[in-house]
């Protein structure tokens, strides 16, 4: 034993300190990759879970107001009114950046069911569809693409609100 300055030689002790603090370093980092993708995940389900419900409260507002505002008449005049309500709630959700951009705003529609409606909607209602494409811009979501992990390429919001105002046949 070597003894520099009444201290003993601890070069194989600092070696071996020096590969446990690599290995370490290693397993951290192995065990965090995983982690770190849990993490992210989570965070993404709930930006996904944040713009669903903001575009699915637009869409009650959407048809509240075309329920309210809109008589319905069966003419030209309530699918213009429709029109101009479509294009005010398309600049608002456009232009108030209310989602984090995970999924896009595509396109809004509403429209009346009418008295005898097709694929099971219910009669005299207002019908608002939200319909939003994921953004491919995000890395996250190109990341787990790439491990195989399926994303939703779209969804849709589909609103029904009755017309108490009646249909276009009742008056």
């Amino acid at each position: 034993m070597n003894i520099i300055y009444g201290h003993p030689d601890l070069s194989k002790e600092g070696e071996q300190n020096e590969k446990t603090a690599r290995t370490n370093a290693c397993g951290i980092c192995t065990a965090s990759a995983p982690f770190l993708l849990l993490l992210f995940g989570i965070m993404y389900c709930g930006f996904m879970y944040g713009d669903y419900l903001t575009l699915n409260n637009m869409a009650r507002s959407a048809a509240r107001e075309a329920v309210i505002t809109i008589p319905a008449s069966g003419d030209d005049t309530e699918l213009l009114a429709y029109d101009a309500l479509e294009d005010r709630y398309r600049e608002t959700i456009e232009d108030a950046h209310m989602t984090t951009n995970l999924y896009t705003f595509k396109d809004i529609q509403i429209d009346n069911t009418g008295t005898s409606p097709a694929n099971g909607a219910p009669p005299d209602s207002i019908h608002v569809r939200i319909d939003t494409v994921l953004n491919k811009q995000y890395a996250f979501v190109n990341l787990l693409t790439g491990l195989g992990v399926g994303i939703p390429e779209s969804y849709s919001i589909n609103y029904y609100m009755y017309d108490e105002n009646g249909s276009a046949s009742d008056s």
